[in-house]
């Protein structure tokens, strides 16, 4: 079954102008395109979780067997709202050699390129990255606690200390794992690009001066949160460092976290990371030539992504 992107969610109730924009954005964030999407009407929501299996069995006729159902609780979902509005001075927008309707639309652009960044690296950190949006994957899979031990977490440099630390997520995407999920059925305040004077304020931020001068403005901006439904819905290699990164081994310990039926369906890692694991790999080759960087890991595709951080800090307990 074909799973809905945010650009598909995006395309329904917006302006033709505002998803093409979106479209040239989204080519360039990886998360975007990856995650699935659904528009919801409320900001806010329960949504149902599979915290357990179910047990299933043969019994002989005649008698009895012991039932055990798939153990379902909920979840509040929670969009946030992620401003894109912007503002530009006439004067540097009549500056421009290609007319000001270029310079408005390349300072929307630019804007809403900054807003899914700042959403994607949302979906990994969570509140560690913005304390005014919603929680994140990080969170999630530090949650998942199996006989007192993080059971989706694989720990690299346990024994180490540092903050160039960095993470690889195993993510499965859909309803039944994790999904984006669009507030408002998915449509964006998309204001009118309106003239508007702004005025100067001193130091203290409270009193208006009677400086200040015309500028272009636009309000921007949209409800999203992330919907996670299943334990299984991701996991992670923490704490890698500059010294001692990615491998192939860290990889499989990884994809041994999650069950055969539930195989992840990409990884996500930073351009470090990428290049660590094609150098471990040089590292054991019977001829020393350096390994092609590669594209996927048994069949999961490998994403690199800018929004995943190289200066995590990490300790022997714990990373963060």
């Amino acid at each position: 079954m074909s799973l809905m992107t945010s650009l598909d969610v995006l395309k329904v109730n917006n302006s033709e102008e505002l998803v093409g924009l979106i479209e040239d954005v989204v080519a360039e964030i990886p998360e975007i395109d990856f995650f699935a999407a659904s528009p919801v009407e409320k900001n806010s929501y329960q949504t149902l979780t599979l915290d357990g299996l179910p047990s299933t069995a043969f019994r002989e006729t005649g008698t009895l067997r012991e039932f055990q159902t798939g153990t379902l609780g909920t979840r509040q979902v929670a969009c946030k709202y992620l401003d894109a509005s912007w503002t530009l001075e006439q004067a540097v927008a009549q500056q421009s050699d290609w007319g000001e309707d270029f310079a408005k639309a390349l300072q929307q652009r630019t804007h809403l390129k900054s807003a899914f960044y700042t959403l994607a690296k949302q979906i990994w950190r969570g509140v560690a990255n913005d304390a005014n949006g919603f929680v994140g994957l990080n969170a999630f899979v530090d949650a998942v606690v199996e006989d007192g031990a993080r059971s989706m977490v694989v720990r690299a440099n346990a024994d180490a200390a540092g903050s160039d630390g960095s993470t690889v997520y195993a993510v499965r995407t859909g309803i039944d794992s994790c999904q984006l999920a669009w507030g408002s059925k998915g449509a964006f305040d998309e204001g009118e690009v309106v003239e508007q004077l702004l005025y100067d304020r001193d130091a203290s931020g409270e009193t208006p001066r009677t400086s200040g001068a015309w500028h272009y403005a636009q309000k921007l901006g949209g409800w999203v949160g992330l919907q996670v439904t299943s334990k299984f819905a991701a996991g992670k290699i923490e704490g890698l460092s500059a010294t001692s990164g990615l491998t192939d081994d860290l990889l499989y310990q990884l994809l041994e976290r999650f069950p055969a039926s539930m195989k992840p369906q990409g990884l996500f890692m930073s351009k470090r990371s990428w290049a660590q694991l094609r150098r471990s790999r040089t590292a054991y080759n019977p001829i020393g030539a350096p390994a092609p960087y590669v594209d996927d890991f048994e069949g999961v595709k490998i994403y690199v992504s800018d929004a995943i951080s190289n200066a995590e800090t990490y300790s022997a307990a714990s990373s963060d």
